[in-house]
């Protein structure tokens, strides 16, 4: 009977230790995109996001390492500079990752890891006849960094954290110059995978951000910067988007 009481405590103390840090977050700002595939105009307007996060300590490593997946669903709605067309953008994205992470200074905590990123959507423009829509697919590895400082302000514990994930090495989608998604429906498929780095496929998603401990609960607000690029086959898409992020922590953090 002692032995499994002394288990169930074990039980207890392990999943205590590994708690999951959930924030779900509404994200409201600017967007400014821009497809040659259907226009040689930018596009700008606004943004609307649902994003959530889960972060959780690994098993093994509970000290030094953790587990992270994101996801988010943009919609975009942007007019051209004449304002006398509109584009819709709708996109997804889910990543997946382990972080190093290391605690130094006072309060202050680094860590560093890969992710891999699934990113998808399309951008449409109504009036456009024959090719009204740009598919987005990419898959890869992601590098992430973040910078923590853990305060209070009074009795809260507040956190300050710089969050980032670079898209370094992937495989995206894109069509040849001039070519329909028709052809490539009747059997045209050569051409359409493409390596991606940097120099053809940069992009950045940074969030910094407040975050306050009310012990049951806690809240998130902060800033966004999310920016993808394309670019194969004379074609370039961007996606850039600044927002205003305010979110739900349930039972804190």
């Amino acid at each position: 009977m002692a032995s499994a009481v002394a288990v169930g405590v074990r039980g207890e103390d392990v999943s205590e230790s590994r708690p999951v840090t959930s924030i779900y977050s509404i994200e409201i700002g600017g967007a400014r995109d821009i497809s040659t595939y259907i226009s040689p105009l930018y596009y700008e307007g606004m943004s609307y996001s649902l994003t959530g996060s889960w972060t959780k300590a690994f098993q093994r490593w509970s000290d030094r390492c953790t587990m992270r997946f994101e996801a988010a669903v943009d919609y975009h709605r942007m007019l051209n500079p004449a304002e006398t067309a509109r584009m819709y953008g709708l996109t997804g994205e889910f990543a997946w990752g382990m972080s190093w992470r290391k605690a130094f200074a006072r309060n202050w905590e680094v860590t560093v890891g890969p992710m891999i990123d699934i990113y998808g959507g399309a951008l449409y423009i109504p009036r456009n006849g024959n090719n009204p829509v740009t598919a987005l697919a990419s898959a890869g590895f992601d590098l992430s960094a973040s910078l923590k400082w853990k305060t209070h302000i009074g009795r809260y514990k507040v956190e300050v954290a710089d969050e980032m994930r670079l898209p370094t090495l992937s495989c995206f989608f894109s069509p040849e110059y001039g070519e329909s998604y028709y052809e490539i429906y009747l059997g045209n498929h050569s051409g359409l995978a493409h390596f991606g780095w940097w120099g053809n496929a940069f992009g950045i998603n940074n969030l910094l951000s407040m975050r306050i401990n009310f012990g049951c609960t806690g809240m998130q607000i902060g800033y966004r910067l999310d920016l993808r690029t394309f670019r194969a086959n004379n074609l370039e898409t961007q996606l850039m988007r600044n927002a205003i992020v305010i979110g739900i922590i349930p039972h804190g953090f």
